[in-house]
């Protein structure tokens, strides 16, 4: 058997997860694609992935119903802690452990055009600038101070990376792909990293990894569907799952 660490982690905005029976699909489509854990964004406490995984969640949040969560962490490894981050309500971390390996997952949703804010006065993209930069601050803090570990993040970012527009700006975009680098962060769901087809339109949701240096790192994303199954309308976001394999020397 292959001495390597192979994680699989998902992430789709599964806007609040509304509906018993939508529900019940959105579970049979989370559950067969077989991930060690899901980043679930908007999303809410109906859409329960238990006893198969265990989760953490932001605060509630006024959403369109009862419940309802920016972000939530599903995970069938074990967890060694929740991380404190600056915003409970949109983010949160947690420390892993991975036969062996210290993984640290970052989940968020950052904001949406003409998201107004804490302030509720901002307008267009400026309340993704400001965000963006707090927690690109806080991405490359937990790689400093867990410089053993795997660091993942998650999520809706709100920009699609690589392949023809779709959702964002240039300079949203520009923006994103700095603070991904400054804390050597790389999207696997950049459109231009995966095989042309794989969705209708590049994803705005991703999963953007960092590992400690001198280690490899191999990924693909192996699965995801659209928001709309059939007749169905589930989301109005796609969900994508990428497969990591994670060298011996990233062992902590």
């Amino acid at each position: 058997m292959n001495s390597d660490v192979v994680l699989k982690i998902g992430t789709w905005n599964v806007q609040y997860g509304r509906g018993a029976e939508k529900n019940a699909i959105r579970l049979g489509l989370l559950l067969a694609a077989e991930a060690d854990v899901w980043v679930l964004t908007e999303t809410h406490s109906d859409l329960d992935l238990s006893p198969g995984y265990t989760s953490f969640t932001t605060t509630a949040r006024n959403s369109p119903s009862h419940g309802g969560r920016w972000t939530s962490i599903w995970t069938r490894w074990p967890i060694v802690e929740r991380i404190e981050t600056r915003d409970p309500t949109r983010t949160l971390a947690i420390h892993l452990d991975v036969a062996g390996c210290s993984v640290i997952v970052y989940g968020t949703v950052l904001p949406w055009l003409n998201d107004a804010g804490p302030s509720r006065k901002a307008t267009g993209w400026t309340e993704f600038a400001r965000v963006t930069l707090l927690q690109g601050e806080e991405w490359a803090r937990l790689r400093i101070e867990h410089p053993d570990a795997v660091v993942i993040v998650a999520g809706d970012l709100n920009q699609n990376l690589g392949g023809p527009h779709h959702y964002g700006t240039n300079s949203g975009r520009a923006l994103l792909r700095t603070q991904l680098a400054r804390a050597d962060l790389l999207c696997l769901t950049d459109a231009d990293r995966m095989i042309p087809g794989t969705f209708a339109r590049p994803p705005i949701d991703h999963v953007c990894v960092g590992v400690p240096a001198g280690s490899t790192l191999t990924s693909e994303v192996v699965t995801g569907w659209e928001g709309g199954q059939g007749d169905t309308r589930l989301s109005d976001h796609s969900a994508a799952v990428a497969e990591m394999r994670l060298s011996e020397s990233t062992r902590g």
